[in-house]
């Protein structure tokens, strides 16, 4: 009898804990990075500065620089000028270039951006693999909740000073 009591707040201690802090969504979450981080090693990108790589690439043939550190500021959560500092990168890297207000990918940018894309994105299916359709609807319905709780606590909420 004690020890099926103990089991059970054993039980309960590990499902309340899991609805109180996503550990496994952290580890997932690191995992990916780490993943991205070793595809981009001797690429001479940065996390932020592929993300800005990707939405300028699908953001059209040319995008307006104010509308791309915008889409990258927001898709980050970073401040504008840490986005504009990515355009910059990529814009010295040889990997966009500016006309009249507008940035867009040069030729070496879109290779880049295909030939990352397409090493992602056999990396996402070899983890993605054993997952169910059905398992994969659920988690991305959870975490868009779980996303727009959090920009609507960033859009609401000053940050913690220390």
């Amino acid at each position: 009898m004690i020890r099926q009591a103990s089991s059970q707040k054993v039980t309960c201690l590990l499902a309340c804990r899991s609805r109180r802090t996503p550990d496994n969504s952290g580890q997932a979450e690191d995992a990916h990075r780490a993943l991205l981080e070793r595809t981009l090693a001797g690429t001479g990108l940065t996390y932020r500065s592929w993300v800005t790589l990707k939405i300028a690439a699908v953001s059209g043939p040319a995008v307006q620089h104010e509308q791309l550190a915008g889409r990258a500021a927001g898709a980050q959560k970073i401040h504008a000028l840490a986005a504009d500092e990515a355009i910059a990168h990529l814009s010295a890297s040889g990997l966009l270039e500016a006309c009249s207000g507008a940035v867009s990918l040069t030729a070496q940018g879109h290779e880049l951006h295909q030939r990352l894309s397409a090493e992602i994105g056999r990396t996402i299916s070899r983890l993605y693999s054993e997952v169910t359709a059905e398992d994969l609807q659920i988690a991305g319905r959870v975490l868009a909740a779980i996303t727009a709780r959090a920009d609507t606590e960033l859009a609401t909420t000053e940050p913690a000073t220390a």
